[in-house]
């Protein structure tokens, strides 16, 4: 099972010149290994390009992506983390929003790796957690 970050179903979905072939191959390998899902959290950063939720629905379900449900430990550990973070961001940072935070905390409260291209804020609030990104595969 795998966690798919929004920034690999935007390279897809908007067919990314730079990234669509790397995230739509990685993406494929993880589905080929077992279920994919994502939460209404990357339903909501995605919903600003789709004018409904049923236009939104098909590309979604046209990739077997499955939503898991948001539940209080991963909304506490998000909200922890992200408390860590604001105290911890060095001055003129840009800052990193809230929905981030959920992404790396439900993650690891299914247990499952993330396959992302954003590996910073992970790899710094989320440690634990496993990563699949374009730098895992130059390691």
């Amino acid at each position: 099972m795998t966690f798919v970050d929004t920034n690999i179903l935007i390279d897809i979905f908007q067919d990314d010149l730079d990234w669509c072939l790397w995230s739509a191959g990685r993406l494929q390998a993880a589905t080929e290994a077992g279920p994919v899902m994502i939460d209404a959290i990357i339903v909501a950063e995605l919903s600003r390009n789709y004018p409904s939720l049923a236009d939104l629905m098909a590309p979604i379900k046209a990739l077997s992506l499955d939503i898991a449900p948001i539940d209080a430990e991963t909304a506490h550990m998000a909200g922890r983390r992200f408390a860590a973070y604001r105290k911890q961001r060095p001055a003129g940072a840009p800052p990193r929003p809230l929905p981030d935070f959920f992404i790396g905390a439900h993650a690891i409260t299914q247990s499952v790796p993330l396959l992302t291209r954003d590996a910073s804020i992970y790899r710094t609030y989320f440690p634990e957690l496993t990563l699949i990104t374009p730098e895992d595969e130059h390691d």
